[in-house]
């Protein structure tokens, strides 16, 4: 009993280091720059990590649920926000920006549903499978619909002017604004957690993602829950596609891509397992924070933009490594468990 509780306590372990983590640097920069605890620099910090922290969730969801990373998510928002953008602008809709959320939430439940289908029909890798999914996406983006540069219509420019709170620093003058996006980020962070803690599906998720045979004698729908899982990444992306835009004030098709690593990388620093079957939004929000204080406050203290490149590609390689670490304790000790279990069968019989 001891050893398991060894095993349970890894990933909790790995949350509070990285939490170390963000406190030191914070301190450092602080004391270099005295800037990063001003009210500004924080709203920044906050801003910042809205959409990577939406898109976290997908990159956590595809961990937990298929043991492998789902890479799509960028071009799903990129493609879900440009139907949601030309579409409310063809038709002139001016009411709720709800609508416009719906519209692109409908696209992206399509693209994952595709994703979900190959994988659980065909029994793909979810790497590959959304590898080439990104490549269709892209296609048919720039290609079909021939994406471009888009002003955005007045529903979703009123709603990227609104702010939730602005703050003002007294003594550089520079105010900063934290925009409503946060609210659906909060609101995104609250359901997910109460389905994967509180609800028969949330075991199932998780079940399936750590021994999908042991998933399946348990009575577990394993495809149902993998099909469902990817489709609810594609409408989680298709928000955050939505928010960026209108965060942009701007709609620009090249600005999605490339952003799948760092996240996927901050979400398996902070406790997600390569293997499958562990992992908490607690850990995604702190590992989402620390490459955000990475790529945006270390300017602070005069290192340039390449030697932060560095500092986020140690990061990954640590966070990977930490993972594996993981992944080969529990092995060894779901097999030292075996090994007693068997002599105490032995010992019995």
């Amino acid at each position: 009993m001891k050893r398991l509780d060894i095993g349970i306590k890894i990933p909790k372990q790995v949350e509070f280091y990285v939490f170390i983590i963000i406190i030191v640097l914070s301190v450092i920069i602080q004391a270099k720059s005295g800037l990063f605890f001003t009210n500004n620099n924080i709203m920044d910090l906050l801003r910042s990590m809205i959409v990577p922290s939406i898109y976290a969730i997908c990159a956590l969801l595809s961990f937990v649920s298929t043991g492998g990373p789902d890479v799509s998510f960028p071009l799903i928002a990129a493609l879900s926000s440009h139907l949601a953008t030309t579409i409310t602008i063809n038709i002139g809709y001016d009411g709720s920006i709800i609508c416009v959320f719906l519209i692109a939430v409908f696209f992206g439940l399509l693209m994952g549903a595709l994703n979900g289908w190959i994988i659980v029909k065909y029994k793909f890798p979810t790497l590959i499978v959304t590898l080439g999914t990104s490549s269709i996406f892209s296609g048919l983006l720039l290609g079909a619909f021939g994406a471009e540069r888009i002003a955005l219509p007045g529903v979703m420019m009123r709603f990227a002017r609104a702010s939730l709170l602005t703050v003002r620093n007294a003594e550089t003058g520079l105010s900063s604004s934290l925009p409503f996006t946060f609210l659906i980020l909060v609101f995104l962070y609250i359901v997910i957690y109460l389905v994967l803690n509180f609800t028969m599906v949330g075991r199932g998720v998780y079940a399936v993602g750590g021994d999908e045979i042991s998933a399946q004698r348990a009575g577990f729908a394993v495809n149902k829950i993998i099909f469902g899982v990817l489709a609810v990444n594609g409408a989680v992306a298709a928000i955050a596609g939505v928010c960026y835009t209108v965060m942009s004030r701007r709609y620009l098709p090249t600005e999605f891509a490339g952003t799948e690593m760092t996240v996927i990388a901050a979400v398996i620093l902070g406790g997600v397992r390569l293997t499958g079957g562990v992992g908490t939004l607690r850990g995604c929000v702190l590992g989402t924070l620390l490459l955000t204080i990475v790529s945006n406050s270390l300017i602070l203290i005069g290192v340039s933009v390449y030697w932060q490149k560095v500092f986020v590609g140690g990061i990954i390689i640590i966070g990977t490594a930490i993972s594996a670490i993981q992944s080969r304790r529990a092995a060894k000790l779901s097999q030292e468990r075996e090994a007693d279990n068997y002599a105490v069968r032995k010992e019995i019989t």
